[in-house]
């Protein structure tokens, strides 16, 4: 796709203070914004354009007026072909001094106007465009200027992990262990095994002092009922009125 320039009007472009574009610095989310590729091919040939063929770029090639006379190269054009939609050429009508330069800034300005949060990236060994681009950093929108078409991808990458928050670690914090919890398994296990299981809750604490006395040692009336309560908490036991009922299956 060849795109004719428009007129370059560069007092509207830096005058406009109150676009949303070119005034008070505003935050964007980097990570989800389009990257405009703008290629100086006056000043920049790229062998080819592959690396930007993975669908997040949307590339425009600026060619000089005599430029548009010459020959491109066939992996330039086929790179070309595999952005599909999301490159074109833009032709500059005529030659003049910086005429590529004040066409790449006029798209600058016509891109972030539209698309405030849009990041470009202007391959350039062109010094002159350094300002341009300091000034919109300053405003809070990004663009940057790189020689290759393989720095690109980079910074991308780059960005899209800082602006990636972070993953908070949460410290494991074990749950507070309550009083005498290992000894809910052993009772656990005896109760299953007894055929007549004692039916009150007074029968059931008795039953529980007397297997601990046999198995490791006497417990307290205050401990039992600990463990009671625990049997209940967890649902292996219930109580209704003065009756046990059993769910150890």
């Amino acid at each position: 796709m060849v795109t004719e320039s428009k007129p370059f009007d560069a007092a509207r472009l830096l005058q406009n203070e109150d676009s949303p574009a070119l005034g008070r610095p505003i935050a964007h989310n980097r990570a989800m914004a389009t990257n405009y590729v703008l290629v100086d091919f006056e000043n920049v040939q790229p062998d080819s354009l592959a690396a930007l063929a993975n669908g997040q770029f949307r590339v425009k090639v600026f060619v000089g007026a005599a430029q548009a006379k010459g020959r491109i190269s066939f992996e330039l054009s086929h790179s070309m072909q595999m952005l599909g939609a999301n490159a074109e050429y833009v032709k500059i009508a005529r030659s003049g001094p910086n005429a590529v330069d004040m066409h790449i800034a006029y798209y600058v300005g016509r891109l972030l106007e539209k698309e405030p949060s849009a990041a470009i990236h202007i391959i350039s060994k062109d010094t002159d465009f350094d300002p341009l681009v300091e000034y919109l950093r300053a405003k809070g929108n990004s663009c940057k200027r790189v020689k290759s078409i393989a720095e690109i991808p980079k910074l991308v990458a780059s960005r899209a992990a800082a602006a990636k928050p972070a993953a908070k670690h949460t410290p494991h914090v074990p749950s507070p262990r309550r009083p005498h919890a290992e000894k809910l398994a052993p009772i656990i296990k005896h109760l299953h095994s007894l055929s007549g299981k004692p039916a009150t809750p007074k029968k059931l604490a008795q039953t529980i002092a007397s297997y601990f006395k046999q198995h490791g040692g006497e417990l307290g009336d205050k401990t039992v009922a600990l463990l009671i309560d625990e049997l209940v908490r967890l649902k292996y036991v219930s109580q209704t009125g003065s009756k046990v009922s059993y769910h150890l299956s």
